[in-house]
């Protein structure tokens, strides 16, 4: 789908779930923002040999540690902030970076570490106002997460001398969630009882948001919101979105959402039907416990692409005042496109593809674990995307994704706080540290490498940028073999040292490879006995809640009545066998919990081995 004028590169970003290796995509977004940033200073210079075609990001999206990542962005980009490197970041710099201080930074401090932190038990004891009943929400202790979405989100106010173009003025944001309530559809069927409806509920939900400074809204679904005021326009779920796309299940809290009716009933992108006007009551504000949005849609490119597609309609809609029949998927050939997306993934699925060998395994022991995982595969299935999977001329997709090389040798192991499933980087501020420079640095080669179109193409937005420019100028700009020219070209600006008065371009300093970090397993040890605290305090309070009904309530009255005295009680539980079973119970549970505690750690330990991560220092 083209745009009248091709002069501009319109492009969605959608950050892929990855715990705390968002540390990673948080370093891609730093180095992507500042080489936009020289770039747009470098045409408002009118430098010579500088590009002169545009970019657009439109939408910023993302999963569990991507879609907090994308909300930060968005409250990132209304200020300035210096971009972190490895250079400045042990200075004030690092505090200043939105995305640095939320990701590496975190909640740290010299008397209280991150792990220390999540093994701390605030939550269940001593947070009335938002635990009064102690319940266990989570196995770790997620407060830390509703303090740094504070500190970024609810402190950011738009500065008004700071202008980036290069984001759209309408920006689309939105996170993925999965909705433990659900919404409910129905398809009617004609029976012998008349007309009946099948009824099925969708858990795959989402926070659609637009960034609107007059705060309109316009009965589209997205909530707008801004940074214009202290206080700002729907900065509440800007926080929800956050938080709730990254309660990793079980591990951390998951978030109560409440939006008002109208934000899903008039979205597009989750009424999927039209025979009922509404999807949830329209006088009710709609609640529901929300959890990962990665559980269902980890790697949203899908819906970026979605969106993307739906405002170029838009814009074209009413050509010439007359509706005009308009494609419903945007130019893919190297020669035409203007329109990409973008993906960010530290965790890529690249495995080897399955072996066409299938042994046909019929017993439970096996089916039963393949359920769960033909069950979650089948969640990510995208399949209205499928038809264009194998398009080799579709230049609207790409993707950054963990590259390590020690002395420009590539490493097996990339990401650092990828070790614990994800988790790793709660364990050490090195680890964090590490994989944010990784996505500086690999960020960097993509934008000159490959976030490229080649030259012989004829783009007419590539055309538009560099046709103007001599060979000397292209040199610069050229990909090392010649043959393609940057989407975003990477330069800075260089002060003349004869003529102090004149500014030149050139090529950034490389992002050097960063010394990959290593935890002490003196350190993983004396964890041990801080788990089994956590553990002894979720269990004692596992079973506390608000629930007025309670658990005992809904259990059958003839099956209480034949179950009321169980062989056990007849034949074991006596006033001395009482005394008994009770010290048994006991030691049971504590002994369960030194079990527990060190196999996690014993899990741990293997596992920051196998990534070489681990420092012998016992």
């Amino acid at each position: 789908m083209k745009l009248q004028k091709q002069d501009t590169f319109r492009i969605g970003i959608s950050m892929a779930g990855a715990v705390s290796a968002g540390a990673y995509t948080a370093g891609v977004m730093d180095y992507l923002i500042e080489a936009l940033e020289n770039w747009q200073n470098a045409k408002e210079l009118h430098l010579p040999g500088v590009p002169l075609h545009n970019v657009v990001i439109e939408v910023l999206s993302g999963a569990s540690a991507g879609g907090m990542t994308a909300v930060i962005t968005a409250a990132a980009i209304q200020k300035r902030f210096p971009p972190v490197g490895q250079k400045n970041y042990q200075t004030k710099a690092g505090r200043e970076n939105p995305l640095f201080d939320a990701w590496v930074n975190q909640t740290e401090h010299s008397k209280s570490d991150m792990m220390s932190q999540l093994l701390d038990n605030d939550d269940i004891l001593n947070s009335p106002e938002i635990n009064p009943h102690k319940e266990v929400r989570s196995i770790f202790n997620s407060l830390f997460i509703e303090k740094i979405a504070s500190r970024i989100l609810s402190a950011t106010m738009k500065d008004p001398s700071v202008g980036r173009p290069y984001f759209a003025s309408d920006l689309e944001l939105f996170t993925t969630l999965t909705n433990l309530r659900g919404f409910n559809y129905e398809l009617e069927f004609i029976t012998e009882s008349g007309r009946r409806e099948d009824r099925m509920t969708m858990h795959r939900d989402l926070i659609h948001l637009q960034l609107n400074p007059s705060g309109t809204y316009r009965e589209d679904g997205k909530i707008p919101f801004h940074f214009e005021t202290p206080e700002g326009l729907n900065k509440n779920l800007l926080v929800d979105a956050a938080i709730a796309t990254g309660a990793f299940p079980a591990g951390l809290a998951p978030r109560v959402v409440v939006r008002d009716p109208k934000y899903i009933n008039d979205n597009h992108l989750l009424r999927i039907t039209h025979g009922k006007k509404y999807l949830v009551d329209p006088l009710t504000d709609y609640c529901a416990v929300c959890v990962d949005g990665g559980v269902i849609n980890n790697e949203p490119y899908d819906l970026a692409d979605k969106i993307l597609t739906n405002r170029a309609m838009e814009k074209i809609r009413d050509l010439n005042g007359k509706r005009v029949a308009l494609q419903t998927q945007n130019e893919t050939a190297a020669s035409t496109f203007d329109t990409i997306l973008l993906m960010i993934d530290p965790f890529p699925n690249w495995e080897e593809p399955p072996s066409s060998a299938y042994l046909g395994l019929q017993a439970l022991k096996f089916t039963s674990f393949q359920l769960f995982g033909a069950m979650r595969q089948q969640l990510m299935v995208k399949s209205d995307l499928l038809e264009r999977a194998f398009d080799e001329n579709d230049f609207s997709r790409f993707m950054i994704a963990p590259i390590r090389t020690s002395k420009n040798v590539r490493q097996n192991n990339s990401l650092a706080c990828g070790s614990v499933n994800g988790f790793g980087g709660f364990f050490s501020r090195k680890f964090r540290v590490h994989d944010y420079m990784l996505g500086r640095r690999n960020c960097q080669r993509f934008l000159q490498e490959y976030f490229c179109v080649p030259a012989e193409a004829g783009n007419p937005v590539i055309e538009c940028g560099y046709g103007h420019l001599k060979e000397d100028g292209l040199r610069l700009l050229r990909t090392s073999d010649g043959k393609s020219l940057p989407i975003i070209p990477d330069i800075r600006l260089s002060l003349n040292q004869t003529m102090p008065n004149q500014t030149f371009l050139v090529r950034p300093a490389a992002e050097d490879e960063f010394t990959y970090p290593s935890i002490g397993l003196k350190y993983l040890m004396q964890l041990e006995d801080r788990i089994k605290n956590r553990l002894d305090v979720v269990l004692k309070n596992l079973n506390n809640s608000n629930d007025p009904e309670h658990v005992a309530s809904s259990i059958n009255p003839i099956v209480r009545q034949i179950r009321r005295e169980s062989w056990f009680k007849r034949n074991f539980i006596s006033p001395l066998g009482n005394f008994a079973s009770d010290r048994f119970v006991r030691i049971l549970k504590n002994s369960g919990k030194g079990l527990v505690a060190t196999k996690f750690i014993d899990m741990v330990i293997a596992d920051m081995d196998e990534k070489e991560l681990l420092k012998h220092d016992l």
